[in-house]
């Protein structure tokens, strides 16, 4: 549901922000530059601290990650608060596009950043993630560097099982893997949120049982949560996707699923979820799944068709050519087009008899098990 607030925004005159502080006044001057800056092809900028410009490739992590927030800055902002906070600014603002004839506004998101002074004495922006997780723990297992809450139970096997599972990546799917990789280990997905910088961001609230997780592919950051814990199989596959820009999606989303060793989403076991589709299918034999864009697709908001239909399609082609027709079928490219010559070349499905094929298959897989890559 669209969440609208409706609000009178009141310009506060610069001169308003000396009245307590006079470092207010700099810290706004510092974020308006930002914003007005700000667009997508850049990704330093003067007002952003040394560190995480050189720690990050994309330092500004809420502009970097997400499926709004890479677009984020174009949408209006209006700062809410700037407050001091154990010696920093917390600049905390809203994101936000008119509405209803500029009667109303719809706000995207509600942000939280830091300022503070670096070394010669100047004012810079950090990333909220930091401030927040301050206290936190931190470990490094072989290529993963963890951040998590402090009442989480570290269990270092699953953290080696999760550098098993990149070291196939690489070896087995020539996926490029940087030296290292950071995972951030919040109670939740809304917990994640809080702990990226947002006290609100559309949408929040409504996850599938508030578990899951993301992954900042230019930055190679996985944002987990306890329930999948050191071992995020679904978001480590993610690592892949810089690797094959091109690949088509249900290749991209069957692979994160065909890894997955617990052979549960959602909550629910893979065969259960294929039972879900198979009935579905059933109350609706017309139904074209060679269209991408079928409502089948779209279900229900409890499960997600092109993951598991990905997976059956990566375990057909693994079934037939083993790891070089994953390779293949990565490199083969996005478009529907060559999805099918793909099939087709590779394991005799064309366009032409993919929906009876696929209907088959999610038939017998709600039946049996499909077992994981490893």
């Amino acid at each position: 549901m669209k969440q609208i607030i409706i609000l009178i925004l009141i310009t506060i005159p610069l001169g308003c922000w000396n009245n307590a502080d006079p470092n207010k006044a700099v810290v706004y001057d510092l974020w308006k530059s930002f914003i007005e800056a700000h667009d997508d092809t850049t990704t330093c900028f003067p007002q952003w601290n040394e560190e995480d410009r050189l720690r990050w490739k994309q330092p500004d992590l809420i502009s970097s990650e997400g499926f709004l927030t890479s677009n984020l800055y174009a949408y209006l902002n209006k700062v809410l608060e700037i407050r001091p906070e154990n010696g920093v600014y917390v600049i905390r603002s809203m994101f936000y596009t008119p509405y209803n004839d500029d009667k109303a506004i719809f706000v995207l998101a509600i942000t939280n950043h830091v300022v503070k002074k670096d070394k010669n004495g100047a004012f810079k922006i950090h990333n909220w993630i930091d401030y927040h997780t301050r206290k936190w723990q931190r470990k490094t297992i072989g290529l993963i560097d963890y951040c998590y809450y402090p009442e989480f139970q570290f269990n270092e096997k699953n953290a080696y099982a999760a550098n098993q599972l990149i070291k196939l990546l690489h070896e087995k799917l020539d996926v490029n893997i940087p030296e290292h990789i950071t995972q951030f280990i919040a109670p939740n997905v809304y917990e994640q949120q809080k702990m990226k910088g947002f006290d609100y961001l559309i949408g929040m609230g409504n996850e599938q049982g508030n578990s899951g997780g993301s992954f900042d592919k230019r930055n190679f950051i996985i944002y987990g949560d306890s329930v999948h814990g050191e071992n995020y199989q679904h978001e480590i596959a993610r690592l892949i996707n810089p690797t094959y820009p091109n690949a088509h999606f249900l290749i991209i989303q069957g692979l994160s699923e065909y890894v997955n060793t617990s052979q549960k989403q959602f909550g629910l076991s893979h065969r259960a979820h294929y039972g879900r589709m198979k009935a579905w299918l059933d109350a609706h034999p017309d139904a074209d799944l060679t269209d991408m864009d079928d409502k089948f697709y779209t279900m229900d908001n409890q499960t997600s068709p092109a993951y598991l239909v990905g997976k059956i399609v990566c375990h057909e082609l693994f079934k037939k050519g083993g790891y070089q027709a994953l390779k293949r079928a990565l490199a083969t490219g996005k478009d529907d087009s060559d999805f099918y010559g793909l099939l087709k070349n590779e394991i005799g499905i064309g366009k032409d008899n993919f929906n009876r094929w696929l209907r088959e298959r999610i038939g017998l897989y709600s039946m049996e098990d499909i077992p994981p890559l490893q």
